[in-house]
């Protein structure tokens, strides 16, 4: 198991040394990192954009007002056809369906007014599926209704930040890009 201790490098400089750190892991193997803070951001930007990134098996600790230790596992990969119920899957706002597999697939599920932070998906094409209620996705400020049924498909190199309308769960997609 290898161990960063990020509470020493500039915040500017953390996450791309912990994605560094994440990929020389070999599949089952985890990485456990030291911060001065909730690395929730960190686990957020993971498990949307790193497949290999078990976000059901992430752990993290505080133990004491500057130490919080996270585990963050890389997921072994899967060989045979599977199979999951969205009902099923444990995680709120978010639910990945398939840990560590291509493309990353996620259950979002948001009450009404509720929302996701401004973000983006560097590298990969997007595809919200609205499967019940409304929302509104905002792509770089521009507001687009996607309602139960729908699908939205963008790049993700635009900031995106979707909000509940009303009470809904949506299936969203992030897929790889390949070289053009």
């Amino acid at each position: 198991m290898a161990e960063l201790d990020v509470r020493e490098i500039p915040p500017n400089e953390r996450h791309d040394r912990i994605h560094d750190a994440f990929a020389d892991l070999e599949p089952g193997e985890s990485l456990t990192i030291v911060n001065d803070h909730d690395p929730k951001p960190l686990y957020y930007e993971l498990s949307a954009e790193v497949p290999a990134f078990d976000d059901e098996a992430y752990a993290v600790e505080r133990e004491g007002p500057e130490r919080f230790v996270a585990e963050l596992p890389k997921a072994a990969p899967g060989a045979a056809p599977e199979t999951v119920r969205l009902d099923d899957l444990d995680g709120e706002p978010h639910a990945s369906a398939f840990p560590g597999e291509e493309p990353k697939t996620v259950r979002l599920s948001l009450a009404a007014g509720e929302g996701v932070a401004e973000h983006d998906h560097p590298d990969r094409t997007v595809l919200f599926h609205a499967l019940e209620g409304a929302f509104d996705v905002a792509l770089d400020g521009e507001t687009h209704r996607v309602e139960a049924g729908e699908l939205l498909r963008f790049d993700g190199e635009r900031s995106v930040e979707p909000t509940a309308r009303e009470d809904g769960t949506a299936l969203v997609v992030l897929a790889p890009r390949g070289e053009p």
